[in-house]
């Protein structure tokens, strides 16, 4: 348990997972304040009274969060149960088996590897056979489906008809260059980064039909 945790924080506070989540927490957060509700609900916790648009805020990143968890894990559990190595494994770790020394047409399971630079760093040896699912695939497809899909319940703004279509479809497409990105830099295989959107996109799908209600739902009854 302490390994996932370590392993999602890592993914979350890295380069762009930050830039997802602030953003789309913040406007998931805004656009809740907008679309409080007009009704005389009170939340009571500890004895005091929270608005109640504060708390559908509340709800809300936690459901996010939750469905983050279960991706990151099933992700997690893919890739320690396959270990498929990624593309640049050759590079860098630079096997002995490569050498001459070993018969060729071969599958050859013990190899030691021989890249000084990277021969000793257990971090970057263990990175090298988790290939499959891309877990940046996963993440942001997540992150972005969950938002699209949540503009589509809460946002109801009738000022620009496209303004919500924009937002949702700039989202889905920031998540597939990140995803190609990963092919590009060759740290993924094409069937790793579409496994991985498959995936995150299927959780984000489930969490967000079954967990988040539409506006008008969430006027008559409690989220959780």
């Amino acid at each position: 348990m302490t390994h996932f945790i370590s392993c999602w924080l890592d993914h979350v506070y890295n380069g762009p997972y930050l830039c997802y989540n602030m953003d789309i927490l913040f406007q998931m957060a805004l656009t809740e304040y907008l679309n409080r509700p007009n009704d005389k609900r009170e939340v009571i916790f500890l004895g005091v009274k929270i608005p109640n648009w504060l708390y559908n805020i509340y709800c809300v990143i936690g459901i996010f969060a939750f469905g983050a968890a279960c991706s990151q894990l099933t992700t997690d559990v893919m890739k320690y149960t396959i270990g498929r190595l990624r593309p640049h494994f050759y590079t860098v770790c630079q096997p002995d088996v490569c050498n001459g020394s070993y018969a060729d047409y071969e599958y050859h399971v013990n190899f030691t590897c021989t890249n000084p630079l990277y021969k000793d760093n257990e971090r970057i040896m263990k990175e090298m056979r988790l290939s499959f699912p891309s877990g940046h695939s996963s993440f942001s497809m997540y992150t972005m489906v969950y938002f699209s899909i949540y503009l589509h319940k809460r946002m109801t703004w009738d000022g620009s008809k496209l303004l919500k279509h924009t937002l949702q479809f700039l989202a889905v497409l920031s998540s597939v260059f990140t995803g190609m990105t990963r092919v590009s830099d060759y740290k993924h295989h094409w069937s790793d980064v579409l496994s991985g959107i498959l995936l995150g996109a299927l959780v984000a799908i489930i969490t967000e039909n079954k967990l988040v209600p539409s506006k008008e739902d969430s006027m008559s009854s409690d989220w959780v």
